[in-house]
C-alpha cells in the first residue's frame, strides 16, 4: 500500500474531534501515515458559501443528539462548550506553527479542553498552558499565517466544504461517519 490519510481539521468543528479521536488508530490498524493538516473553517465557509450546520435551528437540535451519540460510541468525552461559535484564528495558527508530528497530540489537547473541558481557546494564555508558549508566539508571524492561509486554499481547491475533510489521494470524504469509506480507499490504493 501506498496511501497516505490527509487529515483536514478545525477546532472548531465537533465533528473533526469525533474523527480525530479515531484518525489514528485507523491509520495505524492499515499501516498508513496519517498527516494532519489545519484549516481554517470559516475561510472554507467563506470560499465556497457554505454556513455552519448549527444555525439552521433545526439541524442544529439534531446535531446536538447527533454529536452525543457518536462520542458514546467512540467512548470520549464530549460536552458543548460555553463559547460556540468560537474564533479559531489564533488555535488553527498555533497548530500550524508546530512541526507535523507534533499536530496529533497538540491537536487532540486542544479538542479535549474546548470540547471536554470548556476552555476558551481565543485566550493566547489558555493555547500556552495547554500547546506550549512557542507555538502560540509564532502564531502571528507572516509565515505561519501565509501556511494556514494555503492549507485553506489548497483544500477549498481539491473540493472541501466543511470540515472534517479527509483525503486518500484524490478520493476525498466529508465526516467523521465517512471512516469506513477511508478504510476502502486506502485498501484499494
Amino acid at each position: 500500500m501506498n496511501a497516505t490519510i490527509e487529515f483536514f481539521f478545525d477546532i472548531s468543528s465537533p465533528y473533526s474531534y469525533l474523527a480525530a479521536t479515531q484518525i489514528d488508530g485507523v491509520g495505524a490498524r492499515l499501516g498508513v501515515p496519517v498527516t494532519w493538516r489545519p484549516f481554517l473553517l470559516g475561510g472554507v465557509f467563506k470560499a465556497v458559501g457554505n454556513q455552519p450546520p448549527a444555525t439552521l435551528p433545526a439541524r442544529g437540535r439534531y446535531m446536538l443528539a447527533d454529536l452525543h451519540r457518536w462520542a458514546a460510541a467512540y467512548e470520549v468525552p464530549f460536552s458543548f462548550p460555553s463559547t460556540f461559535p468560537m474564533n479559531t484564528l489564533l488555535a488553527m495558527r498555533a497548530l500550524t506553527a508546530l512541526e507535523p508530528a507534533q499536530r496529533p497530540d497538540a491537536t487532540l489537547a486542544l479538542y479535549r479542553a474546548y470540547w471536554g473541558d470548556d476552555r476558551d481557546l481565543t485566550r493566547p494564555e489558555v493555547l500556552a498552558d495547554i500547546i506550549g508558549e512557542m507555538p502560540v508566539a509564532r502564531a502571528v508571524t507572516p509565515e505561519v499565517k501565509g501556511a494556514l492561509r494555503a492549507t485553506t486554499e489548497e483544500a477549498v481547491a481539491r473540493g472541501a466544504f466543511g470540515a472534517p475533510t479527509i483525503f486518500v489521494g484524490d478520493k476525498m470524504f466529508f465526516g467523521n461517519d465517512r471512516l469506513h469509506f477511508v478504510v476502502a480507499a486506502v485498501r484499494g490504493a
